[in-house]
């Protein structure tokens, strides 16, 4: 899907005309502010791409003008929900993955589908991935990278979604020649400038919609098998710090296999993942820690300490068997916690209300203590938490005057929805994201009743996604993953 009637400008805001005004009136206001204020019935204020004024019905000025007026009668308004964990080309081969353990997952699954990824699968991938989080409620993700990216690739990925009008924070791996990897075309100090090339290039593009972060594997796994060393976490670590860059990493997850699981090299290495960083003098505020099933106590310690951020991704973890973070227990010690899907070739859905609930049952399991995880958390780890690992709490995460204007409204008024005692509780225990009413990101409609307001169909988008992810499959030897398998 080329779209060449698409330019983005990088470093470059959107030219907007005269200032516009849009009302939000008569919705469940939540704002997830410093007072965790809720206005029953609320109105939110904005002009151009900011957030005016918001606050009850009753003290909105009867001369407020507005350009246009959005009617949430029956309906929760909320900041835009943020997804700290995706992977974004995954959603091409949702439903093919069932049965495997993590491990057994990446080396017999993925690895064999990233041979025959190209600029175009990552293109359509990157638009249909953007619709599914538009209409669910996500107004803002982090797209994890997980391959290799050339130029052209990176402009492929990030091109739809800022076209669609959803904010994004692209995280390009480093990785370079290594042991491990001994056939990769460039040196670390090579792979950093083209990495600084790219931050150049990127950084603040499509009105600041467009940001960029870093992904350094520093796992276990990826040590043990040469693919990251010391030197690159040191150098790639130093290069995120000098320039405010967060870097998103996996950690502590898989099974528990002694043959190829986490405690593998635990038992081989005498130290986890967290201690790994902390030895290397490296681990603070820039980290964002993904999955971390298998997290001890000291780790969650040393997390708190630093001022780290813990990502949780629950549907993920429970769909390959890998088990239950400790996210109740890092929340209680000071870590700041947030929320992500993963990729939908693990787990099918980048839903984030999905996510809130399963993160409220997965720590009620573990603790078995229904009091844990409470909905009001999950709600934060999905709005305010996500924006403060991404250091921009101060622009999103909450509806504040002054804040960006990214705003999820939510329709109460359905069957399985039904009375709304508690509509927090019923929020995320019975919402779906697809009840999602209309979407506003930096002060656009993007999202209205089932329809986008940029770039191509839904329909077009989706039959080159579904005839792209069938060769790929195909070539990869996935084929037979098509058919049903009763077991």
């Amino acid at each position: 899907m080329t779209r060449r009637g698409f330019r983005l400008t990088p470093n470059a805001p959107t030219a907007r005309t005269a200032m516009a005004r849009l009302l939000v009136k008569n919705g469940y206001v939540v704002t997830v502010d410093g007072g965790r204020a809720v206005h029953p019935d609320g109105f939110v204020l904005i002009e151009d791409t900011r957030i005016a004024a918001l606050g009850a019905m009753a003290e909105l000025p009867a001369d407020a003008q507005a350009d246009e007026v959005i009617d949430a009668a029956g309906c929760l308004v909320v900041p835009g929900l943020i997804n700290l964990h995706q992977h974004h080309w995954y959603t091409l081969f949702k439903g093919l993955a069932d049965g495997y353990l993590l491990e057994d997952w990446i080396t017999g699954f993925v690895f064999p589908l990233v041979r025959h990824l190209d600029d175009g699968a990552m293109r359509v991938a990157s638009y249909l991935d953007g619709m599914e989080m538009l209409a669910t409620g996500t107004t803002c993700s982090l797209n994890h990278s997980v391959t290799t990216t050339t130029p052209s690739m990176v402009r492929a990925i990030i091109e739809p979604q800022a076209e669609l009008g959803i904010r994004q924070v692209f995280a390009k791996e480093l990785r370079c020649r290594t042991p491990g990897n001994p056939n990769h075309p460039l040196s670390l100090d090579e792979s950093l400038a083209a990495m600084a090339e790219e931050v150049e290039r990127w950084q603040g593009a499509s009105d600041g919609l467009v940001r960029m972060a870093m992904v350094i594997e520093a796992n276990a796994h990826w040590i043990a098998a040469g693919m990251s060393t010391d030197e690159l976490v040191r150098k790639g670590y130093e290069f995120a710090r000098d320039r405010d860059l967060r870097i998103s990493g996996h950690i502590a997850g898989g099974t528990l296999s002694l043959d190829k699981g986490f405690l593998k090299h635990l038992r081989a290495t005498g130290r986890t993942d967290v201690q790994y960083l902390m030895e290397l003098g490296v681990l603070d505020k820039h980290w964002l820690m993904i999955h971390g099933i298998h997290v001890t106590d000291t780790d969650i310690a040393q997390m708190a300490h630093v001022g780290c951020h813990f990502v949780y991704t629950p549907s993920s973890e429970a769909m390959r068997g890998g088990g239950i973070a400790p996210f109740a227990k890092a929340q209680a010690a000071g870590v700041n916690t947030a929320l992500g899907t993963d990729g939908p070739m693990v787990d099918y859905s980048v839903d984030m209300i999905e996510q809130m609930k399963i993160c409220t049952l997965m720590q009620h399991v573990r603790h078995l203590d229904p009091t844990r995880m409470p909905v009001e958390r999950t709600i934060e780890m999905a709005t305010i938490n996500g924006a403060r690992a991404l250091g921009l709490d101060h622009e999103i995460g909450s509806l504040e005057p002054g804040k960006r204007a990214d705003i999820a409204i939510f329709d109460m008024r359905k069957p399985h929805i039904g009375v709304l005692n508690r509509p927090l509780s019923t929020f995320v225990s019975a919402g779906k994201g697809t009840d999602a009413k209309a979407v506003i990101v930096n002060g656009a409609v993007v999202y209205r009743n089932s329809a986008f307001a940029n770039g191509p169909s839904f329909d077009e988008v989706l039959g080159e996604a579904t005839q792209r992810a069938r060769q790929i499959a195909e070539a990869a030897g996935h084929g037979p993953r098509f058919a049903p398998a009763w077991r």
